[in-house]
């Protein structure tokens, strides 16, 4: 039977735990918990994220530099599972959670404690601060699962482009915003009962990278293909082989291609953009090429782009001309439909689809743009000068 200091300790700690769980059931903000728990174990407390971020900390909690280096350069924190000291003047404790790659981390300023009762109330705030953390995860799994059917649902449906942009906006993004894109697929599961499992783990890992870069992503399941958009100016070349590495460190035995497009277009050409990255994985597939493989557009797009403007403009007037003299609105969405026309090989529902408008406008005009020219794009000599003039008028305007 406890003697009665101990029964008194007991009923202590069982009182704070009650309390703080008061807390996270009413949803309090973490700063808040911290701080309360700050108060019961006398000592400062933060939680970091995986990548040693700190995210909340307890009030007047002192920032120590010294700290937060350790964190980031002494602690593999993506493997740790078990608590730590740190400095001989703090202790770590991993937080529990579904997955280990949106892991969170609470810190105190004191080391793990020694006495019993001390354990059981780190013990129990940390137990405590893990419901609080898996429910922060379960959130994030759901916003990306929300934003991923989002776009199923874009590709599904053939919206209006101005439904489209409302529907983004909507969903907190902007159809302007430049992206770039690629495809990457587990190759060595792809005749396995489980390449879905292990992609699902990629994907984790993909998720994971670009967040401890602080890049915004969007990843589109299409096709039953993992496609990623990429908010970004950088090139993408350096970035995937830096993600190769980390997912083959991580996800031993693995065996990934990477198919990508360094044009950055806005968003709302976001299906142009996944055609390209599929492309070039298709590309590295056939031709078994391991590294990030680059879209390359057509040879002749490279040719065209070397000829001088003055002369390209004089081809384009030839050509185009009556087009070129329609007002600015009717004369860029008659040479957008026809880049986008010969960019899918020459398919008027695919244009119109890219485009999001129905397959008979594109008809409509279309012919429209071959009684202004006197040309046919079924003649493959007229069709042929189109493809040439339009290209050159995008390289050059």
């Amino acid at each position: 039977m406890p003697s009665n200091n101990e029964a008194k300790q007991l009923k202590k700690i069982m009182n704070d735990t009650l309390d703080i769980s008061k807390y996270i059931l009413a949803s309090k903000d973490d700063d808040e918990i911290l701080t309360h728990i700050a108060k019961l174990i006398n000592c400062d407390a933060y939680i970091m994220d995986v990548f040693g971020r700190l995210r909340s900390y307890s009030e007047n909690a002192k920032m120590d530099a010294s700290l937060f280096e350790s964190v980031i350069h002494d602690l593999k924190l993506i493997e740790l599972t078990e608590p730590v000291n740190l400095l001989d003047k703090y202790s770590i404790y991993p937080l529990k959670t579904m997955d280990k790659l949106t892991r969170r981390f609470v810190v105190f300023s004191m080391k793990m404690p020694e006495d019993l009762s001390s354990q059981l109330l780190i013990e129990n705030m940390v137990n405590l601060l893990s419901l609080e953390s898996m429910q922060v995860s379960i959130n994030l799994n759901q916003v990306r699962q929300r934003r991923n059917e989002l776009f199923d649902t874009i590709l599904a449906q053939n919206l209006p482009e101005n439904a489209f942009e409302d529907t983004l906006k909507l969903n907190g993004l902007d159809s302007n915003s430049m992206y770039k894109a690629f495809e990457i697929d587990e190759i060595n599961s792809v005749d396995t009962g489980h390449h879905q499992e292990d992609m699902h783990r990629v994907n984790d890992y993909i998720y994971w990278y670009f967040e401890k870069l602080q890049i915004q992503i969007i990843l589109i399941s299409w096709h039953f293909k993992p496609f990623i958009l990429v908010e970004t100016k950088k090139s993408l070349l350096p970035l995937l082989n830096e993600l190769s590495k980390f997912i083959h460190e991580n996800f031993v035995g693995s065996k990934t291609q990477i198919g990508y497009t360094d044009d950055a277009k806005p968003l709302i050409q976001f299906k142009k953009l996944l055609r390209e990255a599929d492309e070039a994985l298709d590309v590295a597939k056939r031709e078994q090429i391991l590294k990030p493989n680059k879209f390359i557009p057509q040879q002749v797009e490279d040719i065209l782009s070397l000829v001088p403007k003055k002369e390209a403009d004089m081809f384009v007037d030839a050509i185009l001309g009556p087009v070129l003299n329609l007002k600015e609105d009717e004369k860029d969405e008659l040479i957008e439909l026809l880049s986008y026309y010969y960019a899918d090989n020459q398919s008027i529902s695919m244009a119109a689809n890219d485009l999001f408008i129905h397959r008979n406008t594109a008809v409509y005009r279309l012919k429209k743009l071959e009684k202004l020219l006197n040309m046919s794009l079924n003649d493959v000599s007229d069709s042929e000068q189109l493809r040439m003039a339009t290209k050159l008028y995008l390289i050059h305007h």
